[in-house]
């Protein structure tokens, strides 16, 4: 019997009808889920059928919520319909307050999460008043930082963050307190403004009006009466806490890169004292005139000279900062400026010790920290430089602007460009062009341009490390190869060290820059060390110098030693100078047969160094009596030389007085060559003493010569009597025996005695 074969192309629409019909016919969500799981897969059976997987996926979202899959999405599937249908859902789930399902539903169909990211945060506000909560003051300000946390995590957009941070600055009137509402109103406009500069393209006009309400509220605040402002006190303890001003400054109007465009440094755009408008009360343009002055003073340019755009207020200090800036760049003349401003020009007289950080400087030293210096200036020749010199004496707030203004005109000067130039440069890369130039007051400019601009010692100390690595590793002119260490060069990198105000970060920074040394660059790595000890040093950072032995050991015993570095050894324990903690370096020396090195006079110009040597040969080899002589000698150390001679004589009495006098008496030939060896040695000692002006040891060492020549000349004469040696108890036997008084003259200055005078005052002498 033949099988009939059923043909594909019917199986196949069956199949298709089946898959179709079976999820319609499901009674519960949960027999959809389960179907919907036996149908992942089977898409490529359908042509325009419905995206199984993502009906699936939503199914499973949705299995523990009572919100339930239309079956109406599945007969008539598309991407526009699929989308429909979790709008719908997100509704149903967000009036459920299941904002984390609704949440997975918006990702899983592509929709915006804006209104639903907000929802949840206006359902917290609701639940937040509920409680009780929300008039507590740390409460909101928590909560307003978390919406703008929550709000960048999610992409939320830009127009949709700042509308609600918009919608609620009406609200914030319910609060209690006066100074919490203007508080918060600000914080909340700067919230509103700080989205909205994020806008492509950015609404300049709708960021100047909130700018403008912002300073209403800071206006308000400050005229409030003095008895209704925080105390010191309570400003401090405020300062440790999260407050709405200070959140409000993480996000100031200041920071936005939209408003602080050129325009807004035009002069000519600032009223002028007799076209300004009282749109303020006398109050209020007090508090206003002391916000500017601190705006200034904190460098807020921009923001200054928009806020008096705004309240059509004249201020004297921000029309001289602007014409500064204008004189400076050319971007005007001096009778380009305003009346007021022309007016000063010819009266301005600089007082004497009027600080500027103008190149042609005298420095006066008042201090030893680099806020408290002082620089005094000299008259310039330049026409603009003078204009600047006298606005800047007449500025009472921004009087730092001033000066940074006139310093990059100086330096846009030296460096041969234009004030524009300098000033798009940012501090860093000017600091690091004024350290790699080439100019002998290179270190004094740099420390006028970093007190002007106020750069972070961290910063400095990083540039001057590089700095000095980058001058330690480029080769010489001409040669092309590095020079050996040259004094001069050594004083020009200490110089450097002392731009910074902190030189235990130098240090630091130094040492960070070892790791990074291309291998074999020997020299550069002892240099670093040395500086870096100088640094530390200064500051008495032991732990820093601590640091820098233990690298230099490790430096020696890996690199120098093995590759027979020794010149440069020498240079590392001549410039750190610890001798004491690096006689290891003198034992290394002294091993290789480089000992004598030490004793080039060039290398020790403090003196410190023969000191170590000669304590080093008496430590650690206290019997090469050769190299301390010769160390002494190298050095013109009289008095170790008459010390090492006056030890060498006694030794020669020691040896006599080892065996009794009357042995020694028999070998008369060896006695007077150990006596003649003694005088010798002992009147050398004399002579010693003598040259580097030691009176008293010069004057007993030739008392002694004495002593001894006597007892030679007792020794020719064929007498017996012993001199030299004399215990306390054979003293007056020997004094008794002698019969010259000039004899017991010698004895006794040579013991520094007086018998005589003794003996004839004991009451048995008389």
């Amino acid at each position: 019997m033949a099988v009939r074969v059923l043909p594909s192309t019917w199986m196949k629409d069956q199949v298709c009808f089946l898959l179709k019909l079976m999820p319609q016919q499901c009674q519960t969500q949960y027999e959809l889920g389960k179907v919907l799981q036996l149908l992942v897969g089977t898409e490529h059976l359908f042509s325009d059928g419905p995206d199984v997987q993502k009906l699936c996926v939503l199914s499973q979202i949705l299995k523990d919520t009572p919100v339930a899959i239309n079956p109406a999405v599945i007969t008539s599937y598309s991407a526009e319909n699929f989308q429909h249908e979790c709008r719908s859902i997100l509704e149903k789930l967000k009036a459920d307050g299941q904002f984390a399902v609704a949440r997975r539903v918006a990702e899983l169909a592509a929709l915006p999460v804006d209104s639903l990211v907000i929802e949840q945060l206006a359902q917290e506000m609701k639940t937040l008043k509920h409680t009780q909560q929300w008039p507590r003051k740390h409460t909101r300000i928590d909560f307003w930082k978390k919406c703008h946390e929550i709000f960048k995590k999610n992409s939320i957009s830009n127009r949709a963050a700042s509308s609600f941070f918009s919608s609620q600055v009406p609200v914030v009137s319910e609060h209690p307190t006066e100074q919490d509402d203007l508080e918060e109103r600000h914080l909340l406009l700067t919230l509103v403004g700080h989205w909205l500069a994020r806008e492509e393209p950015v609404p300049l006009e709708e960021l100047e009006a909130l700018e403008k309400q912002t300073w209403i509220c800071r206006i308000t605040q400050h005229a409030r009466p003095e008895e209704t402002r925080p105390s010191p006190s309570q400003q401090k303890s405020a300062d440790v806490e999260l407050s709405f001003d200070s959140l409000a400054d993480e996000f100031s109007f200041s920071k936005l890169a939209a408003l602080n465009t050129s325009k807004y440094l035009d002069p000519n755009g600032l009223p002028s004292k007799e076209m300004c408008e009282n749109t303020l009360d006398c109050k209020e343009r007090e508090s206003l005139n002391v916000l500017v002055g601190h705006l200034l003073d904190g460098g807020c340019v921009h923001e200054a000279s928009r806020v008096c755009r705004y309240f059509h207020f004249y201020s004297q200090d921000v029309a001289l900062v602007l014409h500064c800036r204008a004189l400076a760049s050319a971007e005007a003349s001096v009778e380009d400026g305003h009346s007021e401003i022309r007016a000063l020009l010819p009266s301005a007289v600089l007082p004497e010790d009027q600080e500027s950080p103008s190149v042609p400087l005298r420095k006066v030293h008042s201090a030893s920290s680099l806020d408290s210096q002082s620089f005094m200036m000299a008259p310039s020749t330049d026409e603009v430089a003078r204009n600047l010199q006298a606005l800047t004496s007449k500025c009472l707030h921004g009087k730092n602007y001033c000066r940074q203004v006139l310093c990059l005109y100086e330096l846009a000067k030296e460096l041969g460009c234009s004030y524009a130039d300098v000033a798009a440069r940012d501090s860093e890369t000017m600091l690091r062009t004024i350290l790699a130039s080439q100019r002998p007051d290179k270190c004094r400019q740099a420390q006028v341009f970093i007190s002007t601009q106020g750069l972070e010692p961290d910063t400095v100390a990083e540039l001057v490390a590089e700095e000095v690595t980058r001058e330690l590793l480029t080769p010489s002119e001409g040669t092309g190869e590095k020079q050996p260490f040259n004094p001069a060069e050594s004083q020009t990198f200490l110089q450097l060290t002392t731009v910074c105000q902190d030189r235990t970060l130098v240090g630091m920074k130094l040492l960070d820059r070892i790791p990074s040394i291309p291998h074999g660059e020997l020299s550069c790595t002892t240099e670093l060390l040395i500086l870096a000890h100088h640094c530390f040093t200064f500051t008495c950072h032991m732990e820093g110098i601590m640091r820098v032995l233990q690298a230099a050991r490790m430096l020696t015993d890996n690199h120098l030693a093995p590759n027979e570095e020794y010149g440069l050894v020498v240079r590392l324990l001549t410039g750190i100078g610890r001798y004491n903690e690096m006689t290891y370096i003198f034992d290394l020396l002294h091993q290789k047969h480089y000992f004598e090195v030490l004793m080039r006079k060039k290398l020790d110009p403090s003196g410190t160094l023969k000191t170590a040597l000669l304590d080093y040969i008496k430590r650690c080899r206290p019997g090469d009596s050769e190299k301390h002589n010769m160390i002494a000698l190298c050095f013109s150390m009289c008095r170790e030389i008459g010390e090492n001679h006056e030890a060498a004589a006694c030794i020669q009495l020691k040896l006599i007085e080892s065996q009794p006098w009357e042995e020694s008496l028999k070998d008369g030939v060896q006695l007077k060559q150990l006596l003649l060896k003694a005088l010798t040695l002992m009147l050398d000692a004399a002579e010693s003493y003598a040259k580097d002006s030691c009176v008293r040891q010069a004057l007993h060492c030739k008392r002694l010569t004495k002593l001894i020549t006597l007892q030679i000349h007792f020794l020719n004469t064929g007498q017996n009597t012993m001199l030299i040696n004399l215990s306390h108890q054979k003293l007056m036997d020997c004094i008794m025996a002698l019969p010259r008084f000039y004899q017991v003259r010698r004895l006794w200055q040579a013991l520094q005695y007086n018998p005589i005078v003794s003996h004839s005052w004991h009451p048995e002498a008389k």
